[in-house]
Order: structure tokens, then sequence, then C-alpha cells
């Protein structure tokens, strides 16, 4: 099957033309970031195109409901997994366009169009990092519930694997109870995660479920990506910046998919396509964080040297601090830093009370003395002397450079 990729450039030819705005509505899960960037990409078609009247329904709290979309006058719907949407749109006989789990909606839906994310490749890449990296011993964690890209994911994992010689262990599908109950599955998959080889490098079907995967291996006293080697899928940050360690994660092009898919509606819409489609987009790539790194060939004594840095960074801690966390001497200590990061350990004490400075004067307008408390600084004054040294800059003028570089972007252009 032939699978189209990202256009921007919408054929002109019109067989209708509109006499009024189009109306949309919109069935988005915006409480993901899948769903989000959906969204992104329709109002991108938007704005470069037609114009729309949308309804968003997201299930949210409190939220309005469309009772009658045909009292509304409806003319296009766009369905993002979202299944409480069935009984609302099956009886609708206006152009439908259903993004991912096709398996869901064909039936209820003979004559809606589909864009799918290919996960077919989400799989095979999620593979391909982990070859790279020369692991040995896979597994797979699907999704508690069975939908279809979860299994395709699995699946497309599972060959690209089998075709470079090795087995890939799955995680067995759930019983209704323990797809309900968190701490019924979470028992279960600390026993498997126990049962695997290790190091063991793991596709989570997404990020929420690489961060329960996370979460057991902590309670189970394994460590990532020591034991377990962790890579998810979406790349929400939200999740994957907020982990420890911080996760890897595969990036599908979810705006790229709602852009097609709003290029498609219009098409549907306009009578220029009659006929139902199916159409694919590809990821943006990986975004390869602490938790898939080279696990088989690093030093547990050095990973926890890391970690006790990572949650102790805003405290006074210092390299002898972590040379006992890490139950070696100072001398050794050094030696494993220098060996896998090139830097000594206040190198990377400074680095990370670094990143963390920055991010306080981004996202908060605390005094510049309370954030350097924060992060661990003896003192205000030893924090502005090492900021200065790392970046050119005093942090009272990065904080305006970077508000004013937001305010320019907030004005910005539409996009090519």
């Amino acid at each position: 099957m032939k699978r189209f990729r990202y256009r921007c450039i919408i054929k002109p030819t019109v067989s209708v033309i509109f006499q009024t705005t189009p109306k949309v509505v919109l069935f988005l899960a915006t409480n993901e970031k899948a769903g989000r960037d959906k969204f992104q990409g329709i109002l991108r078609y938007m704005r470069l195109h037609t114009p729309w009247n949308i309804h968003l329904i997201e299930n949210g709290v409190g939220e309005q409901q469309l009772v009658n979309m045909r009292a509304w006058g409806v003319t296009g719907i766009i369905v993002a997994r979202m299944p409480e949407s069935v009984r609302l749109v099956e009886h609708i006989d206006v152009p439908t366009v259903v993004m991912d789990s096709p398996a869901l909606y064909t039936t209820l839906f003979p004559n809606a169009s589909f864009v799918t994310s290919d996960s077919e490749t989400v799989g095979k890449r999620g593979a391909e990092l982990f070859l790279k990296q020369e692991f040995r011993s896979f597994a797979y964690v699907p999704d508690a519930y069975e939908w279809d890209w979860s299994t395709l994911r699995g699946q497309a994992f599972q060959e690209r694997l089998a075709q470079a010689g090795f087995e890939c262990r799955m995680y067995d599908r759930l019983s209704p109870r323990e797809r309900k109950d968190w701490t019924l599955d979470q028992k279960r998959l600390t026993r498997w995660l126990l049962a695997l080889p290790k190091p063991t490098a793991v596709l989570a079907v997404h990020d929420a479920r690489a961060r329960q995967v996370l979460e057991t291996c902590q309670l189970a006293g394994l460590g990532v990506p020591g034991d377990i080697a962790l890579l998810g899928v979406d790349n929400d940050e939200l999740l994957c910046e907020n982990t420890s360690p911080t996760l890897s994660s595969i990036q599908p092009d979810y705006e790229a998919g709602g852009y097609e898919a709003a290029g498609l509606l219009e098409q549907l819409m306009r009578g220029v396509l009659r006929k139902p489609q199916r159409r694919f987009y590809g990821i943006k790539g990986i975004v390869v964080r602490e938790s898939s790194r080279f696990a088989h060939v690093i030093d547990r004594r050095y990973l926890r040297g890391l970690e006790f840095v990572r949650l102790n960074v805003n405290a006074a801690i210092s390299v002898p601090d972590v040379a006992r966390y890490m139950g070696v001497s100072r001398r050794l200590a050094e030696v494993l830093f220098h060996k896998y990061v090139g830097h000594s350990i206040l190198s990377e004490i400074q680095q990370v009370r670094l990143v963390r400075l920055k991010a306080f004067l981004l996202d908060t307008t605390l005094p510049i003395g309370q954030i350097s408390w924060q992060c661990g600084y003896r003192s205000e004054t030893h924090a502005k002397r090492i900021f200065k040294q790392q970046t050119g800059l005093t942090m009272s003028l990065f904080r305006k450079q970077s508000k004013s570089s937001d305010v320019a972007s907030a004005g910005g252009t539409c996009p090519d």
C-alpha cells in the first residue's frame, strides 16, 4: 500500500465552491501530547488554506457538549482516538476522517477516511536504535488495552529484531482486572522485569507506559539504564524530562498527521475526493535521553553517582559525597566519570546545576538570590560568577534576552 507523507500543498482543483464557512467538529484528546500536536497540525492547515469554524470536543471536565451536530450545521468531522465519539458520529452522514486506531472505527464508519501513524516504522526504528547500541536482549511492553497501533508497534519491533537474529520477549496480555487496576498490573510487571536477562533493552508502547516501567524498575531495585534500557514513544516532554533518569522517546510526526487529516477532510468536503482514503504519516526522529544510554557497557557505580548528583544537586553536595554513595574511593570515582562523560565529578555537578538554574530563570520570576539557593550554590555571588563563566552572560541578561525572544516568537510568521 502506498504511504503518503507530509505535504504542504493541497491540490487547488475543486469541484465544490464553499458558499459558507465549513463547520468542523474535532474529537481530540488534548490532554495527551499526541492530541495537542494533531490539533496544531489542523490549525496550521487552517491558517494556510481555508478557515473553518471548529468545535473541539476533548472530554474535559465541565466541557459544554455539542448535543445536536446536525442542528449546528456540521460539514465535516475529524476523530482522533476517542472511543466515546462513536455514538455521536456513527449516524452523521458527513465527510469523516479518523486519525489512528482504524480497527476501532472501520466497521462502524465504512465511509470514513483514515490518516494513521506508521506503527511499523515506530517499532522498526526502536529496534534499530537498540541494535546500533549492540544490545543482545530485548523486550516490548504494550498498552494495557489492546489497541491496534500498540500491537503493530510490537510486531514491527519483534520482526526487525528477528531479521537481525534476536528474540523479543513480549509482556503478556492483561486480564480485565489488571487493565483496570495498576497495582495488579504492576505486580505482574515486576515479576516479568526481574525475570528478564540483564541488561535488556525495552521498548514501551508510549511514554506513559514507559514511565510505569521505570517506576516499577525502581521499586524492584533494577537500574535504568544499568539493568533495563528504556525507550518510549510520543516524546511527551512533560513526562520524559521529569523522570529520573530522563526518558528516551520516539517522536511520531503527529503535527504532520493533523495537517494531512485537515487537507484530506477539505478535499472530501469539496468533493475533490469521493471515495474513502487511507494515508499514513511517519516519525520525526528519536530523542535520546538518559534511560537508553549504553547500559551494557556502563559501570553501575558510575550510574549510582550520576543518580546521586541528579537527585541532590540542589543541596550542598561535594565530590566526596558522590564517591561515598558510589561506594568507591574518590580517585576511582573520578576515573569512572572521566571514562564515561569525559569530565570530573565537580564539572558534572556544575553542569546539572547550570541546567536547573537556567530552567528557574526561564520558567519563574523568583529573585536571583532565591534561585541560587534552590540550585545548591553557596551564595548568590558564587552562582553569578559560575553562570558568567559558563555562558558569558549575567543571569539578569540571560533572563531578559530569553523573554525578548519569546515575545518575538509570539508575534511570529506563518510557517512555510
